[in-house]
């Protein structure tokens, strides 16, 4: 579980760096090391790198929440790794298709992603009452 938590950051890594490289290709390097006061409209790429950066910090903490429940309760089974993948693959898929403004592929990524957390709740439902 631990190899998906990093692949995950690592990820979020990716989507973390998108904006700021789509904003230097905008306004230059001067303008983004100053204030940032008086910048111009985002251009496309920029809109949808900083929506997509969101949408994922939006579902990230459902993920680590339930791998690290899962590490704590010793639920790393196959159906918690592959939840873990499915969510994964989910979201770098979502972060491709918003990118690349492919709909509805960038809903189905999305909701494959939450499937994945679905899945990973489903070892520790029986904690619930424990």
């Amino acid at each position: 579980m631990l190899l998906m938590i990093f692949l995950v950051l690592a990820l979020l890594l990716v989507a973390v760096q998108l904006p700021g490289g789509y904003l230097t290709k905008q306004v230059g390097v001067e303008a983004q090391i100053g204030p940032r006061d008086d910048l111009p409209e985002p251009t496309q790429e920029l809109a949808r790198s900083r929506r997509a950066l969101a949408n994922l910090q939006e579902t990230l903490p459902i993920f680590l929440t339930l791998a690290v429940l899962s590490i704590i309760y010793n639920e790393q089974g196959w159906l918690s790794l592959a939840g873990a993948g499915l969510y994964f693959l989910g979201r770098v898929a979502h972060l491709v298709c918003y990118m690349k403004a492919l709909s509805p592929w960038r809903s189905v990524s999305f909701l494959v992603g939450l499937i994945g957390c679905a899945i990973m709740a489903l070892p520790l439902l029986p904690h619930i009452w424990l």
